[in-house]
């Protein structure tokens, strides 16, 4: 015969009882063990500065730095999440962002950025370097060692032109003229060369210039002056002699009125020099020549042989103009109605000599 279990209640709810009070002091010991247990020490390198800080193994990374002291604001960075707990996470270093000035395009703004280098600046900020731009520092360079970042456009641009090739005057020595004298037997006249010039731009300022293309289009024609050699032979006047003189009684003499001796007119004085006048402008003009028409200049004086000459309007009258081949200035004392800019007509005494100077170009120095 089997006797049953004889169950009593009180005695049952003493175990639990007891079970339950066990239970509450290995909790709390357990606890009290793992405030311990389960703390971290960890390095923290601030701007270059270590500490070590602690902190909870399950405490995010950025409730450690500020229960520290340390308050993450929008100019650091931090190389790690600060949403990471500590236990995953071996070493915390925190920096300031890098600033600074950034120019391009016509425009300056200050950055404060993580990026490390100026490379990875432009990539921030979306700027492309055409294949003649540049940056200034380079692209490598680290954003922590500069203040300005100069993003510098650059453009090349070939203009063609036409340019004077001005003509070279040649002396050429005639032993038949005499010295001093000069003749121009052809008259120069410009040249043209056909250029290209290269320009470089940087950010829209001219910075360099160059010829890459430079072709003769027209040859200059030098202009020849025939320069007069022969010696002038310079003849002395005879001397008169004096014949003896006689002495002869003076007359007794009678008191006469002498009548006024007439005032005979003196011809014009003709300028003739051999040397340029200070001041004069030198250039080449067409030379004509003309004679005696019966009639008084336009300037209202009687023209005058180796002095008068009828020039264009440019020239006021009294106006100087040296010829060193003629050896004499002239004075601008008439017009002329095929007298036009670069002619000057030449007052001569007869129509043979118009005849036998004819037309020349000749060198002249107009003193204005």
């Amino acid at each position: 015969m089997i006797e049953k279990e004889n169950k009593n209640p009180n005695k049952r709810k003493k175990s639990l009882l007891k079970i339950g009070m066990a239970s509450v002091i290995i909790t709390c010991v357990v606890g009290t063990a793992s405030s311990f247990v389960f703390a971290k020490e960890i390095k923290v390198t601030v701007d270059d500065k270590e500490r070590v800080l602690s902190g909870g193994m399950f405490q995010n990374v950025g409730e450690v730095l500020e229960n520290n002291g340390i308050k993450l604001g929008d100019q650091y960075t931090v190389n790690v999440d600060t949403n990471s707990v500590l236990f995953t996470v071996n070493n915390i270093e925190v920096k300031s962002k890098a600033s600074g000035e950034l120019s391009f395009d016509g425009k300056t703004i200050i950055y404060q950025t993580e990026a490390k280098t100026v490379g990875d600046l432009l990539k921030e900020y979306k700027i492309e370097l055409g294949d003649l731009d540049r940056v200034e520092p380079g692209q490598s360079t680290a954003l922590e060692d500069v203040e300005e970042v100069d993003v510098i456009r650059v453009a090349v641009d070939e203009l063609p032109s036409r340019q004077v090739i001005t003509y070279t005057t040649q002396k050429k020595d005639n032993p038949q003229m005499e010295a001093g004298k000069t003749k121009v037997i052809q008259v120069g006249v410009n040249g043209e060369s056909s250029q290209v010039e290269r320009v470089l731009y940087e950010n829209g300022v001219e910075v360099k210039r160059e010829i890459i293309y430079d072709e003769i289009v027209t040859a200059p024609i030098p202009e020849i002056v025939e320069v007069g050699t022969k010696a002038v032979v310079v003849t002395p006047a005879p001397v008169a002699e004096t014949p003896a003189v006689v002495e002869t009684p003076a007359p007794v003499q009678t008191p006469v009125t002498e009548a006024p001796a007439p005032v005979a007119e003196t011809p014009a004085q003709t300028t003739t020099t051999n040397t340029i006048p200070e001041g004069a402008v030198k250039t080449i003009i067409q030379c004509t020549a003309y004679t005696a028409t019966g009639n008084a200049t336009a300037s209202g004086v009687m023209p005058t042989a180796n002095h008068t000459v009828a020039a264009w309007n440019g020239l006021p009258f009294g106006t100087k103009i040296y010829i060193p081949s003629m050896g004499t200035t002239y004075t601008v004392e008439d017009r002329g109605g095929a007298v036009t800019e670069g002619i000057v007509d030449i007052y001569m005494d007869s129509y043979e000599a118009c005849i036998q100077f004819g037309r020349q170009n000749l060198e002249a120095y107009i003193v204005y």
